[in-house]
């Protein structure tokens, strides 16, 4: 048990650093934070340029409500209980391997590094978006998870910054979901883990 309450306490100083590290730009093509802000204020300005909706407002109905969400959800989310969970839950399901003489790494399909940077990455991003989708349909489909997915429906005016106004749960359930399908596929480095982000999040963006 103590070794859990090390994972929580090095998760919360580690995370903290991290978001130092980020606004600081310590981290450069990683770097979430900017990477955030700067795909989002891209976004919004050809909503300004090229409106899909004409009579709406720059400034739209609930657009500092989901401006907050996205930082809220992006960063403070994971700071508050995410990272933390997210490590523990991950010790524990290793250590349940453990039990049964098996280790996650004995779950993984092939190596990363063997294969073309463009295959790799488009094998993350299938896998992925598949996963996402599947737990998107999920929330739609069974009522007690609808009812944490009703917060991201519960936009009147759509955004850039809708795509991430949400419940706090839906991290939980879309992170749990997606964990052993990547660690099957898993080997990949921070970089081609922000490049299938930013992909994502841009998608996203424009999608709403």
């Amino acid at each position: 048990m103590e070794k859990y309450w090390d994972i929580i306490r090095h998760s919360y100083s580690g995370y903290w650093d991290y978001i130092l590290q980020e606004l600081m730009f310590k981290n450069y093509w990683d770097n979430y934070f900017y990477g955030l802000i700067g795909i989002s204020v891209l976004v919004w300005a050809l909503e300004i340029c090229f409106p899909w909706r004409k009579d709406q407002a720059i400034f739209r109905k609930d657009f500092w409500l989901d401006t907050f969400y996205m930082f809220f959800n992006f960063f403070l989310l994971n700071l508050i209980i995410l990272i933390a969970l997210s490590n523990t839950a991950a010790e524990l399901f290793n250590d349940v391997l453990g039990l049964v003489g098996l280790e996650l790494s004995s779950l993984q399909l092939f190596d990363v590094d063997d294969l073309p940077l463009a295959l790799g990455l488009l094998i993350f991003f299938i896998v992925s978006d598949f996963v996402q989708w599947n737990t998107h349909r999920l929330l739609h489909r069974v009522p007690i998870l609808w009812k944490f997915h009703q917060v991201h429906h519960s936009v009147k005016e759509m955004g850039f910054a809708a795509h991430l106004r949400y419940h706090w749960m839906e991290p939980v359930i879309y992170k749990s979901l997606l964990y052993i399908p990547i660690a099957i596929i898993g080997g990949y480095d921070a970089q081609q883990v922000a490049i299938v982000h930013f992909s994502a999040l841009a998608i996203g963006h424009l999608n709403h």
